[in-house]
């Protein structure tokens, strides 16, 4: 499969706390790849960082795309990269929107950035709402955010990220605003878009609930730190990290007992002021043993994935 964008030991910095520390992550096109873990993991930290959103962080390691190193790109190349090469899908449409710019105008800018007219860049926009499944596309050029729903104000954020054709899609959280219903249709618009436009889609997400019918892949990352990844089919199987195996076994299934307790990740999550030498989970794992205090397990080929814990076998036996 194709590397559309290729990240390698990527480092985030703010003041002198290290939010994430040392991922590799491999974004192809067409796949989607989700990036799970707790408030505080580093998930949404490593997002804007591919970006270079936030002046006040420091990011190190390589994010490679066509050839090019994006932490070592000028700011003024950057700003072509973003929303041309690379998009980005946040949290909550009501804040991302402007108010008080038509809905037109604000799918339709990233094309009138470039220099495309404003006729073809209202076509467009038009054109991709429509494809979105915004009814009535062309009319409600003009309308503005508020008279929107939840559901249909995110596919307007979604059209503005898309309308450019970009090679990455990063979706953070995109759907925590929304009822079930509609985060399906959100998901499975952006999953259609992936296969038919061979975008790589980074999914953001602390809810496992709806990794399974959307992700190729996932990543879990705790304490700034990747310590699995696998297929999704292998992940939701078995799950080599015993943080990954407390994350599955908290999500909600229908096959449970209405009685049986949902169980739990103990502990409180490391937090980058107060990280724990060596495997900075070992203070919430049954497995942990002297090792594991004292020095930071390497990621690992286990099975068709990679896991970061100094005993992958004793612990999938707790």
């Amino acid at each position: 499969m194709t590397s559309t964008m290729s990240i390698r030991n990527l480092t985030v910095d703010v003041g002198a706390l290290r939010i994430v520390d040392g991922l590799d992550l491999d974004l192809n096109a067409g796949e989607r790849v989700a990036l799970v873990g707790e408030s505080g993991s580093g998930k949404s930290m490593t997002a804007r960082a591919l970006l270079r959103l936030d002046p006040g962080a420091t990011v190190g390691g390589s994010v490679l795309l066509d050839g090019q190193d994006l932490t070592e790109l000028p700011e003024k190349r950057m700003r072509d990269v973003r929303g041309r090469k690379v998009s980005m899908v946040f949290q909550d449409p009501t804040t991302a929107l402007n108010p008080l710019q038509r809905i037109g105008d604000q799918v339709a800018e990233p094309l009138r950035i470039r220099g495309v007219s404003r006729r073809d860049a209202r076509r467009q926009a038009a054109e991709m709402l429509d494809r979105l499944g915004v009814p009535r596309a062309t009319e409600r050029l003009g309308a503005y955010p508020h008279e929107f729903s939840g559901g249909m104000r995110q596919r307007v954020m979604l059209a503005a990220a898309l309308i450019t054709r970009p090679k990455v899609l990063i979706a953070d959280e995109p759907t925590t605003a929304l009822d079930v219903r509609i985060q399906e249709q959100v998901l499975g618009l952006i999953e259609q878009l992936s296969r038919e436009d061979g975008i790589a889609v980074l999914l953001i997400t602390h809810d496992l609930g709806i990794v399974a019918g959307f992700a190729d892949r996932v990543a879990v990352m705790y304490a700034g730190r990747k310590v699995e990844e696998n297929t999704v089919e292998e992940f939701f199987a078995a799950p080599a990290h015993p943080y990954g195996r407390g994350l599955l076994a908290s999500v909600p299934r229908v096959d449970r007992e209405l009685t049986e307790r949902l169980d739990i990740v103990p502990g409180i999550p490391a937090k980058p002021s107060a990280r724990p030498s060596g495997c900075a989970f070992h203070t919430r794992c049954a497995a942990a043993v002297d090792v594991c205090r004292t020095t930071t397990p390497p990621l690992l080929q286990v099975g068709t994935g990679v896991a970061a814990c100094h005993r992958v076998e004793e612990a999938a036996a707790c």
